[in-house]
C-alpha cells in the first residue's frame, strides 16, 4: 500500500533548530569548578539525574541546588545558571527553511529540554511562535524515545501518524515513531535539510 502524503512537520530543537556547543561562560565555570570541560558537563547533562529533570521530576530550584552542591559551586549559583544555558548557538538556514515549511504546513516541535532551556531559548530565539505544538519533554513528563511524548504530539497536532514526519539528529529517537507508524528523517549535524526533504515529496519551490 502507498504511503500516505506528508501533511505535518515536527521538528527537534537541539541540533536541528539551534546549534549545540560549550560557551565561553560554561568552559569558564569548568576550570573554576576544578573540573575538564568534559567532565563537567557529564555531571551536568549525561547522569540520570538530568533525565529525571528533563521529565519534569524535578523544579529547577531544585536542580541547580543539587548540582551546586556537588560541584562545589553553591558560591556562584548565578554563573552555573548561566553556565547551564550556554550552549545554544543559531542555525539560521534552517530557521529560515522552517519558516519556508511553515507557510505550506503545519510544523511543531518535540523536544528532550528542560525549563531552564526553555526559558532561555523562547526568550532569546524568536521562532518559537511558528511552532504549535511545542511539546517539551518536562511538560509531558517523558522523554524521547518514550512512546508517550509522540502520542501526546499527535494529539495536540491533530495529526495522523501516518502522514506526520519527524525531523531528528539522534536516530535512536526515530525507531518509537517510526513504529507508530511516522514518516522519521534522521538528520545528523551538518546534513542539508531541504534535499533531505525531497524523498517526502516536500519540496520548497
Amino acid at each position: 500500500m502507498p504511503s500516505l502524503p506528508v501533511t505535518h512537520i515536527f521538528f527537534d530543537l537541539g541540533n536541528i533548530l539551534v546549534g549545540l556547543r560549550s560557551g565561553a561562560k560554561l568552559k569558564a565555570l569548568a576550570i573554576r569548578s576544578g573540573h575538564t570541560v568534559e567532565a563537567f558537563c557529564e555531571k551536568i547533562w549525561s547522569h540520570e539525574r538530568a533525565h529525571d529533570y528533563e521529565r519534569g521530576q524535578s523544579t529547577c530550584q531544585e536542580y541547580f541546588n543539587h548540582l551546586a552542591r556537588e560541584l562545589n559551586l553553591e558560591h556562584a549559583m548565578d554563573d552555573l545558571q548561566e553556565a547551564f544555558c550556554d550552549i545554544f548557538h543559531p542555525l539560521p538556514e534552517r530557521v529560515a527553511l522552517a519558516h519556508a515549511l511553515a507557510k505550506k504546513y503545519p510544523v511543531a516541535l518535540i523536544s528532550n529540554t528542560c525549563a531552564a532551556h526553555i526559558r532561555f531559548l523562547e526568550a532569546n530565539f524568536d521562532f518559537f511562535p511558528l511552532f504549535r505544538p511545542r511539546i517539551y519533554s518536562h511538560e509531558v513528563g517523558s522523554r524521547k524515545p518514550h512512546p508517550r511524548i509522540y502520542e501526546v504530539a499527535i494529539q495536540k497536532s491533530g495529526a495522523l501518524p501516518a502522514q506526520s514526519l519527524f525531523i531528528d539528529d539522534l536516530a535512536e529517537n526515530l525507531t518509537t515513531p517510526s513504529e507508530m507508524g511516522w514518516h522519521t528523517l534522521h538528520l545528523p549535524p551538518g546534513s542539508d535539510l531541504a534535499p533531505s526533504l525531497r524523498k517526502f515529496g516536500i519540496n520548497m519551490a
